[in-house]
């Protein structure tokens, strides 16, 4: 029987470690299936909203169907046909300001007796043209990409929208599907569901307070940069670190430090309080995952499925989470 067991544990290690070769090698599949999921995860709960409100089932998905399709359609013309096209035609300008900046300090540093050659400046501080040139491009071809990926991933959502009202009678009907596995599959989904809707909740109003901060500082591409405090925020512990120093160095270089230094004050400030004290409550007493094992997700999934795996990090170690916690509890009641 202990062979028996040992045998078990051993060939679902195998298993486990053959999945995330398989999970690595089909990376870019395995992001666009994963984003599908997540929104229909997310979304999920307005339907049944509407329904509760005795919406009939078609004008219900409907409603959703056209929600989705108008929300696409204004992110592609602000976001990217606005504020994306507005920041490319800024970067030589701050490509101005950086050379002026990098000329003062060579003043002051000679002030203070420090001599440093024009070379080295040049070659550690300046952008060039074409340098300039090809992150324009590789910006615009990754948002053409983007766009071409997300229209693929808004038609499969629409689907999956249209099957909501029969998919957990499909779904538990199937003939693997015991009613054991069931409830498991249930409740792992349940708890990614309260977990994406509470960070997609914290994450919007995080994007909006940031939108705002920046557009009473009169800090350029506030669209943009609050766009961006939205998604990063998903990331936890560095993606509100990331999401801040493209504004404060956007707003070094219009207005000065000093700026800088407000634009970090706030970004500290929004996240501090939808972070550090809303989210917490909203979550719930242990739900959370510790902060350790946090950043070794953010790691793992990072280096397993790509950038846009440290995006769905949590949820992903959460759902791995409950699968093992399942399994431990079934070893000790074989015990």
């Amino acid at each position: 029987m202990e062979g028996q067991k040992t045998t078990r544990w051993l060939l679902n290690t195998a298993l486990f470690f053959v999945a995330i070769i398989g999970m690595k090698a089909a990376a870019p599949l395995l992001t666009q299936l994963l984003i599908v999921l997540f929104i229909a995860i997310v979304i999920s709960p307005v339907y049944y909203l509407l329904r509760r409100l005795r919406v009939p089932s078609w004008l219900s998905i409907s409603i959703m169907i056209a929600a989705i399709v108008l929300l696409f359609l204004y992110i592609v013309n602000v976001v990217f046909s606005g504020a994306l096209v507005e920041f490319t035609k800024d970067i030589p300008k701050y490509q101005e300001e950086l050379n002026k900046s990098v000329t003062n300090l060579k003043l002051w540093l000679e002030e203070q007796g420090v001599e440093v050659s024009d070379e080295t400046f040049t070659a550690i501080l300046t952008v060039d043209t074409a340098t300039v040139s090809g992150i324009v491009k590789n910006m615009t071809a990754r948002v053409g990409a983007f766009i071409k990926d997300s229209v693929l991933v808004l038609i499969i959502v629409s689907f999956i929208i249209v099957e909501l009202p029969s998919l957990p009678k499909k779904a538990s009907s199937w003939p693997w599907m015991t009613e054991e596995l069931w409830d498991k599959i249930l409740k792992i989904v349940l708890d990614v569901r309260h977990y994406m809707s509470i960070k997609t909740i914290i994450s919007v109003a995080t994007g909006v307070f940031i939108y705002f901060g920046l557009l009473i500082m009169g800090i350029d591409s506030p669209v943009l940069l609050g766009v961006t405090a939205f998604a990063l925020n998903f990331v936890p512990m560095i993606g509100s670190i990331i999401a801040a120093i493209p504004a404060i160095l956007i707003a070094i270089l219009q207005y000065g430090v000093l700026q800088g230094f407000y634009v970090a004050f706030l970004y500290i400030a929004v996240n501090l309080f939808l972070g550090n004290i809303l989210e917490p409550r909203f979550m719930g007493y242990g739900f959370g995952v510790s902060p350790v094992i946090v950043l070794l997700s953010l790691i793992f999934w990072g280096w397993v499925l790509g950038p846009l795996g440290m995006l769905f990090a949590v949820p992903l170690t959460m759902a791995l989470r409950g699968s093992i916690e399942s399994m431990l509890r079934e070893t000790m009641l074989e015990n």
